[in-house]
């Protein structure tokens, strides 16, 4: 989860008419692309008007607000604000971009290097979590009992007991890797490569799993913020097995 704090305008925007659409995806859509949130995420301006973040991207979001607030934004408005994330706290600013049916939408203004890589850190869970797609697994014999989940950079294994329920999952992103079971616990790691020489040419070897010594805040975080961002059937099951490791922690 994380929220937004609008603390106070530096820069009223010229009033202009409103543009009917949003302003079109340009260059890269893998980069600007928008991701849906729910409303665990929010934007406060101050005690009376709070935002609800509707989308994401590494460029900025979109905000359902109140038609008091929707009016006291204007185009080009530019406001100072803070992002608290997990607990850091990343000093911004923010343009109003667009305005449309009581939808605010904000980019990065003049971003430093840290708040861009702060903002990208930030959507890159919710950008894997939309790119899971299930995979039929029935021809993995070894894996009965399976569910499969593929998406860009992320595997998202699942086993549900008939009787008994979710009795483990594991998640393999961007060579991170998280997993739990009702008998182990949690467990964190990461994924290498090995490389070997061949007539003084280095060739890429087998990946190998490599496991924490104990579970890694940071990866176990990661997971977290994917898997809540998840729509597949079985994410409820999972959040609650993160739920129920916080409170035995």
């Amino acid at each position: 989860m994380f929220r937004i704090f609008l603390s106070k305008k530096i820069f009223s925007g010229e009033t202009k008419a409103e543009p009917s659409e949003r302003p079109s995806k340009q260059g890269n859509r893998r980069i600007y692309e928008r991701f849906a949130v729910d409303q665990k995420h929010l934007t406060v301006m101050n005690d009376q008007d709070i935002l609800v973040i509707r989308d994401i991207s590494v460029k900025g979001f979109a905000s359902e607000v109140s038609e008091r607030a929707y009016d006291r934004f204007a185009l080009d408005d530019i406001y100072s604000a803070r992002m608290r994330y997990h607990g850091e706290v990343q000093e911004l600013a923010l343009k109003v971009a667009w305005k449309r049916e009581r939808q605010v939408g904000f980019e990065l203004h003049e971003p430093t290097t840290p708040t861009l890589l702060f903002f990208r850190n930030l959507v890159r869970p919710v950008q894997l979590a939309h790119s899971l797609s299930p995979v039929d697994a029935s021809f993995m014999e070894a894996h009965q009992g399976m569910t499969w989940y593929h998406g860009e950079d992320v595997d998202l294994h699942i086993w549900i007991n008939d009787e008994e329920g979710l009795a483990a999952w594991q998640l393999v992103a961007d060579d991170q890797v998280v997993e739990w079971s009702a008998v182990h616990g949690i467990k964190t790691g990461v994924l290498r490569r090995e490389t070997f020489a061949e007539s003084g040419i280095s060739e890429p070897g087998a990946v190998l799993r490599y496991i924490d010594d104990s579970p890694n805040p940071t990866r176990l975080r990661f997971a977290s913020d994917i898997i809540a961002s998840g729509t597949f059937p079985e994410c409820a099951e999972l959040v609650k097995s993160l739920e129920d490791l916080e409170m035995a922690i």
